[in-house]
């Protein structure tokens, strides 16, 4: 039975306090990770050329390294070609991918919505952590009780805005208050569970998601502090500093020490004194090491949070093709333990979408899979060979053509169906080109 607006409120009431902490926990992770948020010593009496130097040390490399991981995870094929075309494909959802993943790498977790669409069809639209809530019984149930999202911008006060509400029953829409709804448009879907799913990045035994990025927020605080050192030491200590000793500094007409240098001027030592008057210059500061400091900080983040250094630092010299790919070997692996945990993910998304779409088989089929993209940096002459030789044992088509880098899944199946109907005309002239060459048979030709 569908909710009235007076149960929706209660419900949020009750967990409104949770729903605050947990958005605000991700909203302050976020601004970390975008390089917003960070704070170091300053003296009371900063000047703003001070202030200045250390807005500009602070940089989005957690954003990036959250970008670098994001770029392994590229998802181009289902088990299903039907919840493939008529659900993925048809929400756009290879555009909308990149930005449900970085989410996931970077906060730990997102969501994936499906609802039944006007007419036939199912809508698949992702869920921003940072304004969604979900209230799941047990951390280990595949769906929620419900869902509580902010579909339009905050209002004049926290709660106010447009919502989306979803439960076993239906999808609950209203503007206004979250904790008193009125006006409610309520959509049923037909469903006996709440269609949102739970992308997560990692979780631990408690069932709680963890960030790829989090861990590595101190790793950033120091990439910051040794950035803003060396704003400060290419400010004032690189070039070299002048000193006088003895004798006595100018003043004006009133009697005021004049004391004005610049690039092009000279100080001079006036008065009795100013014979004696020595002058020098300080060595100045040894930016090499500075910069050494910082790169080294770097080195630290990407090996916590295994991104190869030469993603974040962007230098790779005389590295040879061995090298590379032993540089990348941990880049991978963390790829692949991200698309073990998201890829469940994707595959109940998918299954809830089959379900909608009244596909049984698809919707019960938990041996279906998510197929991802190959960014790995091997050759295309690698993968050929590798096609050639596993296609003489009888592999499908569809597995092999899936190794070829650059290629999507509508690609594959269209090259597969191509390949099959040009088998006759294979035959045929494998057929002739045995009947040429006597003492060779039409197996012999193939076996070539």
């Amino acid at each position: 039975m569908a909710l009235d607006g007076t149960s929706i409120g209660e419900l949020i009431s009750k967990h409104s306090q949770d729903m605050r902490a947990e958005w605000g926990r991700l909203a302050t992770l976020k601004k970390r990770i975008e390089g917003k948020l960070t704070r170091t010593w300053m003296p009371s009496d900063a000047d703003a050329e001070y202030r200045d130097l250390f807005r500009k040390a602070s940089s989005p490399w957690l954003e990036f390294v959250c970008d670098a991981i994001a770029q392994g995870l590229q998802v181009d094929g289902y088990s299903s070609e039907r919840v493939w075309a008529e659900g993925w494909q048809a929400n756009g959802m290879d555009g909308r991918q990149g930005a449900v993943n970085r989410e996931v790498i970077g906060l730990g977790k997102s969501f994936g919505m499906s609802l039944p669409a006007d007419g036939d069809g199912v809508v698949m639209r992702p869920l921003s952590a940072l304004r969604t809530y979900a209230k799941f019984a047990r951390p280990w149930d595949e769906y929620p009780e419900w869902v509580l999202t902010r579909v339009g911008r905050q209002g004049v006060s926290f709660w106010e805005s447009e919502w989306l509400f979803i439960d076993g029953e239906a999808a609950y829409w209203w503007t206004g208050s979250a904790l008193a709804p009125v006006d409610v448009t309520v959509d049923e879907h037909g469903l006996d569970f709440c269609p949102v799913v739970q992308l997560s990045n990692t979780l631990d035994l408690q069932g709680n998601p963890k960030s790829s990025v989090e861990a590595a927020v101190p790793i950033y605080q120091r990439v910051v502090d040794a950035t803003f050192t060396l704003q400060m030491v290419q400010r004032y200590g690189a070039f070299p500093q002048k000193w006088m000793a003895g004798g006595e500094i100018a003043t004006d007409a009133n009697g005021n020490p004049h004391l004005k240098s610049s690039v092009d001027g000279l100080i001079h030592a006036s008065g009795e004194s100013g014979e004696s008057a020595r002058f020098g210059t300080f060595a100045p500061a040894d930016l090499d090491k500075v910069v050494a400091a910082v790169d080294a900080h770097i080195k630290h983040l990407s090996a916590v949070c295994q991104v190869p250094p030469h993603y974040l630092l962007g230098a790779v010299v005389n590295m040879s093709a061995e090298g590379i790919a032993a540089a990348e070997s941990g880049y991978f692996r963390n790829v692949a333990d991200r698309q073990m945990s998201i890829g469940e993910g994707y595959e109940q998304w998918m299954r809830t979408a089959a379900a909608i779409l009244d596909d049984a088989e698809a919707a019960q089929a938990t041996s279906s899979q998510v197929h991802w993209a190959d960014v790995s940096t091997r050759s295309l002459g690698q993968i050929s060979d590798a096609v050639l030789k596993l296609a003489t044992v009888g592999a499908p088509l569809e597995l092999l053509f899936a190794m070829v880098p650059g290629w999507s899944k509508t690609d594959v199946l269209e090259a597969a169906d191509y390949v099959r109907s040009r088998q006759p005309e294979v035959a045929a002239i494998r057929t002739a080109a045995a009947a040429a060459v006597p003492g060779t048979s039409a197996g012999q030709i193939a076996a070539q």
